[in-house]
């Protein structure tokens, strides 16, 4: 006796729903009763899973909190990524504008904003498909990989000293005694910290860059 749903193969089992026999690839054990596939299909479309509408309320407050960069992230259980996104941006743009490059702000703002905007969205459409989301963080580990730095106490130590250093400054800022002092020096210096550290990073990174390189003309000459 030959399977019904191929003709060619030889039949092992009988279906106990639709009483067919049945071949070996058509076959699937459930709770030690023999069923083919097309019955499982068959029950999988008569009985889909239904997923509960969002009322009117929830997509608003959806909308509204997607608004906030990283909100909308929070409110989906995302908070690792909810918060950077945060940090990021009214982070960014409060360090920006304490230097005193504005103009610079929605360059941080607007890529940023869009991007949490639709990616909220993005998400949101995975979570009501039943998809399990991971709370990843902003920056992926190819991209960004910050744990030799966290490892780093030079770096650290180096980095807290800055900020407090800053921290200093401004405060005395508020007391005019900088102005007093030093007049528009301190302005100057102000205004010119990010782009000698953006100028002082690209060296760093063009250097780092060139030394495998070298290492590797280095060693085919040798060879």
């Amino acid at each position: 006796m030959n399977c019904n749903y191929h003709s060619t193969q030889e039949a092992k089992a009988i279906c106990e729903k639709c009483k067919q026999p049945i071949c070996p690839e058509c076959t699937i054990n459930v709770d030690d009763k023999t069923i083919c596939r097309p019955c499982i299909q068959k029950t999988l479309t008569a009985n889909p899973v239904m997923i509960p509408k969002k009322t009117f309320l929830e997509k608003f407050l959806f909308f509204c909190y997607s608004l906030i960069p990283g909100a909308a992230h929070m409110h989906m259980g995302l908070f690792r990524r909810g918060l950077q996104f945060m940090l990021v941006t009214f982070g960014g743009a409060s360090l920006i504008s304490f230097m005193g490059l504005d103009f610079l702000i929605p360059l941080v703002l607007i890529p940023t904003w869009f991007f949490s905007f639709f990616e909220s969205y993005h998400l949101k459409n995975q979570l009501d498909k039943g998809q399990r989301i991971s709370d990843q963080d902003l920056f992926a580990h190819q991209l960004l990989d910050y744990t030799p730095l966290l490892k780093n106490r030079r770096l650290i130590g180096s980095v807290i000293t800055v900020i407090g250093l800053i921290s200093l400054i401004h405060e005395l800022d508020r007391s005019s005694f900088i102005n007093r002092l030093f007049g528009n020096y301190y302005y100057l210096l102000r205004g010119s910290l990010v782009p000698l550290c953006l100028i002082m990073g690209g060296i760093y990174l063009i250097i780092k860059a060139k030394i495998p390189k070298e290492t590797i003309s280095n060693s085919s000459e040798q060879e």
